[in-house]
């Protein structure tokens, strides 16, 4: 090769790495969120921490927190001292008049039942995933926020991650062709304990609305919803799930399928490969938190994108997290008078769980006081 040669090779490289690092997706990707607004935290558990750690660190204003309990209301704010006021029940947080949001954290069994009580005290909402146990309970929350014109999002944190964001816009611009497989994993080891949460069958536990609603929200969000479903799973000995895999399959005329596996009885890679007809990108351990990530096109030339924005705070979990970009999301749309976000609408929340309850008829699991 000659000089002249590797020269222009050297500046198409360049063309090619500034195309691939330009940014059109609707979200602010501040590593600081701006304190516009007051939260509520309704529960006191580790999702709430690791929400608060990261939303207290970014800037936000978290002005509250109710549990059941005054006494782990109390402990809460230790943890956090700038949260000025403590609820020893939910329904005292739902009435603060000086509470602009809602964040939802208790376990998924009881997500629907006090998400409505937020939302019938005209309070937006910001819902943690799994959004609830089923698609019914999730469609009456978002038919009573539509009667009154009130915001709910379901918070998949992951959507709204720097380098998520970027996988997106290649696959939707093209950049590694026509998608036909993605291969996405979530297997993390709990050692069995009826009492755990995870195990409970009164909580709604088992491996899918925990730890597989990560690659099915991840493939919805890309490829939209599948036209077939094909799952297979196992039972703990309380009879919840413990390890899945399903396979969706596209009818788009390209014969795209995703591939899923995820479970409570053993670690997997948590890997993420989206396989396309000019090249593939894989999202290194663990895809769904902000990462790194490579495209490989089939001329054997390679990218690697690494994230801005990499937290690396004290806390260990705001490493493993990025909570506070969602929360930056709710902000924005509250600001601009919207009721769900474009990134997470209500209609993928709707579709994810409609997926989840078509794993759960097929392996024939089902929530206390739940048909399917």
């Amino acid at each position: 090769m000659t000089s002249l040669q590797k020269g222009v090779r050297k500046m198409m490289e360049n063309v090619k790495k500034e195309f691939l690092l330009g940014r059109s997706y609707p979200v602010q990707l501040d590593e600081k969120m701006p304190n516009t607004h007051r939260w509520g935290i309704l529960g006191s558990g580790w999702i709430a921490s690791c929400f608060s750690t990261q939303v207290i660190k970014a800037g936000g204003n978290i002005a509250a927190v109710g549990s059941r309990e005054l006494k782990k209301a109390q402990e809460f704010q230790r943890e956090f001292p700038s949260i000025k006021k403590v609820y020893g029940s939910y329904e005292e947080l739902i009435k603060d008049p000086d509470i602009d949001v809602i964040y939802v954290a208790t376990p998924h069994a009881q997500h629907h039942e006090w998400a409505m009580k937020c939302l019938q005290h005209n309070k937006p909402i910001l819902v943690e995933k799994a959004f609830t146990q089923n698609y019914k309970q999730a469609k009456e929350i978002l038919d009573l926020a539509k009667e009154k014109n009130l915001f709910v999002m379901e918070a998949y944190w992951t959507r709204f991650l720097p380098h998520i964001i970027k996988v997106k816009e290649l696959i939707d611009r093209g950049e590694i062709g026509d998608i036909v497989q993605i291969i996405a994993d979530h297997g993390v080891y709990f050692p069995f304990d009826p009492k755990h949460r995870l195990y409970a069958p009164e909580l709604a536990g088992g491996a899918l609305l925990d730890l597989g609603v990560y690659p099915i929200s991840f493939v919805q969000f890309l490829l939209g919803n599948p036209t077939r479903i094909i799952a297979a799973g196992s039972a703990t000995p309380t009879g919840v799930d413990s390890n899945d895999a399903a396979i969706f399959e596209y009818e788009n005329g390209k014969g795209t399928l995703a591939i899923l596996a995820f479970g409570s009885l053993a670690s997997s890679p948590i890997t993420a490969a989206i396989c396309g007809t000019k090249g593939r990108i894989e999202i290194e351990r663990q895809f769904y938190r902000p990462s790194d990530f490579t495209v490989f096109y089939n001329d054997g030339s390679t990218f690697e994108y690494v994230s801005k924005t990499h937290e690396n705070y004290e806390d260990g979990r705001g490493g493993l997290f990025g909570m506070h970009f969602e929360a930056s999301e709710v902000q924005r749309c509250l600001l601009e008078g919207k009721v769900e976000s474009s990134v997470m609408p209500w209609e993928d929340t709707l579709s994810v769980m409609k997926i989840m309850d078509e794993i759960r008829r097929q392996l024939d699991f089902k929530y206390e006081g739940e048909t399917l």
